[in-house]
């Protein structure tokens, strides 16, 4: 399993995973766009402000992403790294250290990152915790019709 930056030649194959991971999700029930994903994907890799890490195994296929983003919080420049979806299969405690990795580059002072995987979530803070984040807070979800 290797970690490394997403690139434009990634786009079919991260559409593909981000769709098939989607309809595990919570957010099953919600339709899945893969050309607003496509494009949305491929904003990010062009914006400064943040980046996309596969965690891809040795036949070169996907196995999970981790959108990452820095931005200052509103009332000082501390910047902060979060993820904006973190989404694996195999590989995930390899993309959270290129995570931490990442943001250290970016000059993140602090990484904060949250889940919303109904079935996972005592694995995934179990995860977490082994790598060094803290349990801060919970994460609540409503839908509006």
């Amino acid at each position: 399993m290797d970690v490394r930056l997403a690139k434009y030649t990634d786009l079919t194959a991260m559409v593909l995973f981000m769709r098939d991971q989607h309809a595990k999700s919570v957010f099953k029930d919600v339709p899945f766009n893969a050309a607003l994903s496509r494009k949305n994907v491929t904003n990010m890799i062009k914006t400064g402000h943040g980046d996309i890490l596969l965690a891809v195994n040795k036949e070169g296929k996907i196995r999970g992403m981790l959108f990452a983003w820095q931005e200052e919080l509103i009332w000082t420049h501390r910047k902060i790294a979060t993820d904006l979806h973190f989404i694996a299969e195999q590989g995930g405690d390899m993309l959270l250290r290129a995570f931490k990795k990442w943001a250290k580059e970016k000059g993140c002072a602090e990484l904060c990152t949250g889940t919303f995987n109904q079935k996972n979530e005592d694995r995934i803070e179990k995860l977490y915790n082994r790598m060094g984040l803290e349990t801060v807070g919970r994460t609540y979800r409503m839908e509006l019709s």
